[in-house]
């Protein structure tokens, strides 16, 4: 049995209709996790709208840590949202860098500040610290980090 050579699989019928297929769905993957995007967004906008309504300026710590941990969801959509445009493996590795930042982040804001958890508290801490300075050393190579 022969194996067919690379160029007689590239120009198969098979193989050009795999590709606009998985082409077909990240696509309409990328779509409906803007529809969803869009939908956290308004929630988030009602949430904090109906609150400033109904108890004006006023925010508890325990609502605003609600909010934030909300808000952070929202931020990693966003960031998993963008990640489907990009192009070059490094920007993939900073979006990964990102969400784990911000996982992290989310993570520390609903740990209650307890002697028990104040170990586990302090290496989320340094988590977060190393995951801080490994975007910022990512932005530095990738060039996203613009000298004024």
């Amino acid at each position: 049995m022969k194996t067919p050579d690379l160029m007689e699989l590239i120009q198969s019928k098979w193989y050009r209709f795999l590709y606009s297929l998985v082409l077909f769905f990240r696509w309409l993957f990328i779509a409906v996790m803007t529809v969803y995007l869009a939908f956290c967004i308004l929630t988030l906008i009602f949430t904090l709208v109906s609150h400033v309504s109904s108890d004006g300026l006023v925010f508890t710590f325990n609502y605003m840590r609600t909010f934030l941990t909300d808000a952070l969801f929202v931020l990693v959509i966003l960031d998993f949202v963008s990640a489907m445009f990009y192009q070059k493996r490094i920007h993939y590795v900073l979006c990964l860098l990102e969400i784990g930042f911000i996982v992290l982040t989310r993570k520390l804001i609903l740990l209650n500040p307890t002697p028990e958890n104040a170990f586990l508290i302090f290496v989320l801490a340094l988590a977060v610290s190393l995951f801080f300075v490994l975007i910022f050393y990512f932005y530095k190579i990738t060039g996203r980090l613009r000298k004024p």
